[in-house]
Parts: C-alpha cells; sequence; structure tokens
C-alpha cells in the first residue's frame, strides 16, 4: 500500500473512532441530563453544612439553573466518556506500535483513568469540604458578612477542582513513562528531588485556584505520589531496563 492510501486509510479509522467517540459522549449526555439534578445533589454534599443551618444555593438570572444543569451533565458525561476515548486512542495507536511501546502505553491507559477517578474523588470528598469551611470561616456577623452560594459559581468552581486535580493525580504516568522510555533516570529522579519539588509546587499554583489552600491541597499528595512512584520504580527498576534496553535495540 502507498503512502498516500496508507494516509487516507488512517484519516478514515481516526474519523470514524471520533465519530464513535461523539455518538458515545452525547448518549451519555442524554442519560446525565435525564437524572441532572441527582448528579447536582451528589456536587453539592460538601455544603450540607450549610444547609443544615437553613442555607440554600440561590441563582441570579432566568437561565442559570438551567445552564448550571447543561454544564453538569457536560462534566459527567465528560467523565464517563474519558475511558472510552482512551480505548479508542489505544486501539487506534496499537498497529504502529512495537511490542515493547504496546506494553508500555497498555498498562498506562489502564491507570490513567484510575488516577484521574482517584484524583477527582479525592478533590471533591477531601477538599472541597475543607475549602468551604476555611471560606465560610472569614464571615464576620460584626460587619456584618455572610456567605451566600450562588449555583452556577459553586458548579464550575467544583468541576475545576476536580478536573485539575485529575490532573495532577496524574503525575506517576507522566514520570514512569519517561523513565520507561530512557528519557529520566531513577538516578535522576532521586538526586534532583528538591527542583522536581519545587516544580510541582509551581505547577500546583498555576493550574489551581488562585487560593493557597488549593494550591497546598494538590501539591501536597502531588509530592507524595513523586516520592511513591519512585519507589515503584526503584523496585522494579529491572524490568523497566529491560524495557528500555529492548526499545532502544
Amino acid at each position: 500500500m502507498d503512502e498516500p492510501k496508507a494516509l487516507m486509510t488512517h484519516l478514515k479509522e481516526l474519523r470514524n473512532r471520533l465519530m464513535l467517540v461523539t455518538v458515545f459522549f452525547f448518549a451519555c449526555f442524554l442519560g446525565c441530563y435525564s437524572i441532572v439534578q441527582k448528579i447536582q445533589a451528589l456536587l453539592i454534599q460538601p455544603l450540607h453544612p450549610l444547609f443544615e443551618q437553613g442555607r440554600s444555593l440561590v441563582y441570579t438570572s432566568l437561565p442559570e439553573a438551567f445552564f448550571s444543569e447543561i454544564n453538569t451533565a457536560l462534566f459527567a458525561s465528560f467523565l464517563l466518556t474519558f475511558p472510552f476515548l482512551l480505548v479508542q486512542v489505544w486501539l487506534f495507536l496499537k498497529p504502529g506500535l512495537f511490542h515493547v511501546e504496546q506494553k508500555i502505553i497498555k498498562g498506562v491507559m489502564v491507570l490513567i483513568p484510575f488516577l484521574f477517578y482517584f484524583g477527582t474523588t479525592f478533590a471533591h470528598t477531601i477538599v472541597l469540604p475543607r475549602a468551604f469551611s476555611f471560606f465560610i470561616s472569614f464571615e464576620h456577623k460584626e460587619i456584618p458578612l455572610y456567605f451566600l452560594p450562588k449555583l452556577s459559581d459553586y458548579i464550575s468552581f467544583s468541576q475545576r477542582l476536580m478536573f485539575v486535580f485529575g490532573l495532577g493525580f496524574e503525575i506517576p504516568i507522566f514520570l514512569f513513562v519517561l523513565v520507561s522510555l530512557g528519557v529520566l533516570s531513577i538516578e535522576t529522579l532521586k538526586s534532583r528531588w528538591r527542583i522536581i519539588i519545587f516544580l510541582l509546587c509551581v505547577i500546583s499554583a498555576i493550574i489551581t485556584p488562585p487560593d493557597a489552600l488549593s494550591m497546598i491541597a494538590l501539591a501536597v499528595p502531588m509530592i507524595v505520589l513523586y516520592g511513591l512512584t519512585v519507589i515503584v520504580i526503584q523496585c522494579t527498576q529491572n524490568k523497566i531496563k529491560n524495557i528500555t534496553e529492548s526499545y532502544h535495540a
């Protein structure tokens, strides 16, 4: 098969897989929108202490509640579609990969959604409740100053925080791939730990909302995951070395 025909074949396959992902996402959106209020009830669980005080979420424009439901359904659809997207990427790349590359990328494709969901769950169950408790502590009866949560602001903030933590928890995948491909060595990860920790703090400061609490809440798990990744790579160093040598052979 000549190059133009091979390119067209790959482009058609890519188009078909993108169409599959689009259809799957749209089906997920319809399903999520049908239960969007239940999904929103799950998202606003960190605000339950406020509700127990007799407060409630508000919306200040007529279409705000509707668009908040659309936003929630889109976010939930993305979470459901993410593993399916990775499967399609794997099936598209697999025929053109060497055996050693298939072994690396297959394991990466399995771990990526697991760590991403772990990060979003950590943000929702651990970080969000403590973040809102911290922010609400700035209320003052003397002024008076009270927190009145707005629906669209809360949904956007919580979804952004969950997405950012999902990305941050992918640090082990990033490091493992670099070591497996020989770009980094375990010695570099151990000897340059101060620089790496500094870079992780900078990354967490950039991608989190502009407050110190969110930055620290992301930086600490990322540093812990970095340490655990170094330990795992150290324990499996011989296996990774064999993979790297066969890749460069």
